[in-house]
């Protein structure tokens, strides 16, 4: 008996270790755009925190969320200091849909005059990026044209710098370490990034 229950622990101890831990953090979704909040002096900081989110453009409010509860976007952007980034699906007007947690759940805030919003054409063009890690190599592929089925000319590591020239949908035109060009896909199918903005 005594050794049944030794068995079934050390049983229950070798499954418990790593194996069980929690999978990877999924990419996060790159929508359609990006909002920077920036913060502003402290005296006047109350008039702007928290962010109030509606259902609609200043109809049926959600709630107020701190911009530290926003979905993080690392490994894919990094945020100056005293700014938060938001992904933005929609914009209308002085208007932002944004994603506000990490279930993808959205939201329309009141831009405020010391925001920016910014298209990924025009947030991306002229920046460095890199492939995040651990893509499937299709993904990873140089190509001759924003398709998956153009001849691939190469293929990019996570270390591999890469110069956004020109943007069209899901797909930038790089120079590779300044030599060579391509095309590769900065989001995949579900809207989630494939590349890390330096």
């Amino acid at each position: 008996m005594r050794r049944a229950f030794l068995l079934i622990c050390l049983l229950l101890l070798a499954t418990a270790g790593p194996a069980r831990s929690a999978p990877p953090k999924p990419r996060p979704l790159a929508g359609n755009g990006i909002l920077t909040i920036r913060c502003i002096p402290a005296k006047t900081a109350v008039d702007q925190l928290p962010l109030h989110l509606y259902r609609e453009p200043g109809i049926g409010r959600i709630g107020e969320l701190d911009p530290l509860d926003l979905p993080q976007l690392s490994p894919a952007l990094k945020c100056a200091a005293n700014s938060f980034l938001a992904v933005v699906t929609r914009k209308k007007g002085d208007w932002v849909k944004v994603i506000y947690d990490e279930g993808g759940r959205e939201g329309w805030l009141e831009m405020a005059r010391h925001w920016r919003y910014e298209s990924w054409g025009s947030y991306l063009r002229g920046r460095e990026v890199r492939m995040l890690p651990g893509l499937r190599k299709e993904l990873t592929q140089l190509r001759s044209s924003p398709d998956l089925h153009a001849p691939a000319l190469g293929a990019l590591s996570s270390r591999s710098s890469l110069r956004v020239v020109e943007v069209s949908g899901s797909w930038i035109l790089v120079l590779v370490d300044l030599t060579d060009s391509g095309w590769i896909k900065w989001r995949d199918d579900d809207g989630r990034f494939l590349v890390s903005c330096e």
